[in-house]
């Protein structure tokens, strides 16, 4: 199972080396409200603007700063003005730009419990890259909690702690109000599989966490949806539309990742029996 494990964190480590679209540039945009993107062409990344100072979600990879900083300038706003950092996944493609950012200005950063550990030694506690570390450590200023508020200038999001893809992996729901229609949003952590489901030392309730949260997930009605990778939401086609209202392709996304979840747990249990 070690073995597998290792050899599964190299795979995803050459993938994400050979994955362009995670450092090519995308033009920044306004999603709804006061929710704009920030990332690359995949790796997503939002800001969430308010009077007083910014909240960023997710920042990246370790080179991803310009480009971020590039983004948030286009769109009229001040990387220093940045006061929240959150993640959704404490992986190193959502998170290795963030000890710099976090430098740059002075924002606190918020994470959950179970991923705080895994920012503060820069991956080496992550079950499915570390023991080496993978990123820049980063402090957190505050674990959050499932329930949880997190707050700035007029903007609520709620902490929906949805385990499975990491540890800590996290979803946030807010309310916002766009050209006088309120609408609910959701930056929501798709639940893909990244490492093995069964006999996982590492990570042993790893199956149970997935089963929860799809539980969790399945109860929500966003009206618009957004995640860690922007082609989980088809996000360049959305923006050609002009419209990421998309109510329906949330529950098809949800369903259709729970699927995957169950086949690939099957098998792994099917094939632990075949070596049993």
């Amino acid at each position: 199972m070690l073995r597998a494990l290792l050899l599964l964190s190299l795979s995803l480590v050459a993938a994400a080396q050979d994955n362009a679209a995670w450092k090519r540039p995308f033009p920044p945009h306004k999603i709804a409200g006061n929710i704009y993107y920030v990332g690359t062409e995949d790796l997503a990344c939002y800001l969430l603007s308010t009077p007083q100072g910014h909240i960023l979600i997710n920042t990246g990879l370790a080179d991803s700063t310009p480009l971020i900083h590039g983004s948030i300038s286009k769109l009229g706003f001040k990387l220093q003005d940045i006061k929240i950092i959150l993640n959704m996944q404490a992986h190193f493609d959502h998170v290795a730009a963030m000890q710099e950012i976090q430098n740059l200005s002075g924002a606190k950063v918020y994470a959950t419990g179970a991923d705080a550990p895994s920012l503060e030694d820069g991956g080496k506690s992550d079950p499915a890259f570390g023991p080496k570390p993978q990123f820049a450590p980063v402090k957190v200023d505050r674990r959050l909690k499932d329930g949880d508020t997190v707050a700035l200038g007029g903007t609520e999001l709620k902490v929906i702690l949805t385990p499975g893809h990491s540890r800590g992996s996290v979803s946030y729901s807010t309310t916002i109000v766009d050209n006088g229609r309120k609408l609910n949003v959701l930056f929501v952590n798709m639940n893909t599989v990244v490492m093995p489901l069964v006999g996982n030392a590492k990570y042993p309730r790893i199956a149970e966490d997935f089963t929860r949260s799809f539980e969790k997930q399945r109860q929500l009605s966003p009206d618009i949806w957004v995640a860690a990778h922007a082609s989980q939401y088809d996000m360049a086609r959305k923006l050609k539309a002009g419209s990421f209202i998309d109510p329906e392709g949330y529950k098809k996304a949800i369903e259709r990742h729970e699927r995957m979840f169950y086949e690939t747990l099957e098998k792994e249990r099917s094939q632990k029996l075949r070596s049993e």
